[in-house]
């Protein structure tokens, strides 16, 4: 617990800094890809050419719990609070899918396009940043079910650099 709140009250006093190590520059990026993601939530949907989310997963969208969770990543301050945040999403997504389809469990082909609807929708701000600030600082204390989620995450965020905007 003790080492937990020092690291909180240290990330507090630097988290700018770290965050943005390159200043306006990754301020920038993190802008520009906030601003590509809003345009592909404008022509996305679950039956979209680069997702093809199947029908029976489609009753809980947009799997607003999802979006919340993640959306919420940048009110934390460290760099494990913010993988915890993007495990929730990622839990809460195998849980509604897992909802969807009792007979058999949701495996990561449906589960990936589902976590890039929900990152497209919830488009939370400074996401390029993010992920550098954890792996930074985080990266190598990630492990277990903690890092598959982490990893899927980054593959989706990876993927939606190259969408197009066509449907």
């Amino acid at each position: 617990d003790a080492q937990l709140a020092i690291e909180r009250y240290i990330m507090s006093r630097i988290y700018t800094h770290a965050m943005f190590p390159n200043g306006d520059g990754d301020i920038m990026r993190d802008q520009l890809f906030q601003e590509h993601i809003k345009k592909l939530s404008n022509v996305i949907t679950p039956s979209h050419k680069d997702l093809r989310i199947p029908r029976m997963y489609q009753f809980e969208c947009p799997w607003t719990a999802a979006q919340k969770e993640i959306y919420m990543i940048n009110a934390y301050k460290t760099p494990k609070d913010k993988v915890k945040c993007v495990f929730r999403c990622a839990t809460t997504i195998m849980n509604l899918l897992s909802m969807a389809n009792e007979k058999a469990v949701p495996a990561a082909d449906d589960f990936i396009p589902v976590i890039i609807f929900v990152i497209i929708k919830a488009n939370p701000p400074c996401l390029l940043s993010t992920i550098q600030y954890i792996q930074s600082f985080y990266g190598n204390r990630i492990g277990g079910e903690e890092q598959y989620w982490w990893i899927q995450f980054c593959s989706a965020v990876e993927f939606i650099k190259n969408m197009d905007y066509n449907e």
